[in-house]
């Protein structure tokens, strides 16, 4: 099977993934900031506040939020403490990352199917003003659940690979870079002495 076959194959996949992944939280993120605007301009010009604008807000918040983290999990975008494992050599770094990303699948996994019956358990209760199911509220949350450790699983793959030696020298690389993050420390007093000559030297 060629590359190019099997990019068509799965083109409707990455379709789907970019809809649930981009244009969702794009579309209810544009809902949430007129909906916001809005209710800005009707509570503090026309003094008569819209009684759906919070609940519509925050209904499009959590789907945004939730939804945009898988986006940013596919580009590994998300804010991460590394002062250890920067300090440590690849192989070891890919070691303590397999090892914390197993953590999380499993937690992630075991707390699916209580999710689901939480969710389904919401349908009961409705919002104040459109009556809508709090199921449907909180449904992202499922998809979330399943995109993040799909992704944790393919970034697993690769440390896996890389600390057990499969993985070449140059994917090693590739994973070093994208994994190892570079301070530069300013030398502040050298800085500073070139600042104080440059205003010495100004008439």
């Amino acid at each position: 099977m060629t590359d190019k076959f099997r990019d068509t194959r799965l083109k409707p996949l990455y379709t789907v993934r970019d809809v649930i992944e981009i244009y969702i939280p794009m579309a209810v993120f544009a809902v949430m900031f007129i909906t916001f605007i809005l209710q800005i301009f009707f509570r503090y010009v026309l003094r008569q506040p819209l009684q759906w604008a919070y609940e519509v807000t925050v209904s499009c918040y959590l789907w945004m939020v939730m939804l945009g983290a898988c986006y940013a999990q596919r580009d590994r975008a998300h804010v991460t403490f590394t002062m250890v494992c920067d300090k440590v050599q690849v192989k070891t770094r890919a070691l303590m990352m397999f090892l914390g990303n197993s953590l999380m699948v499993v937690a992630f996994t075991y707390s699916f199917l209580p999710s689901l019956e939480m969710i389904r358990f919401m349908s009961r209760q409705k919002t104040a003003v459109f009556g809508i199911g709090l199921d449907l509220v909180y449904m992202p949350y499922i998809p979330f659940l399943m995109i993040i450790v799909i992704y944790l699983l393919r970034d697993m793959i690769t440390q896996f690979r890389v600390f057990t030696n499969i993985a070449n020298e140059d994917e090693i690389m590739a994973f070093d870079k994208a994994t190892k993050v570079e301070f530069e420390i300013p030398d502040a007093p050298n800085q500073l002495l070139e600042m104080i000559d440059h205003q010495e030297d100004q008439p």
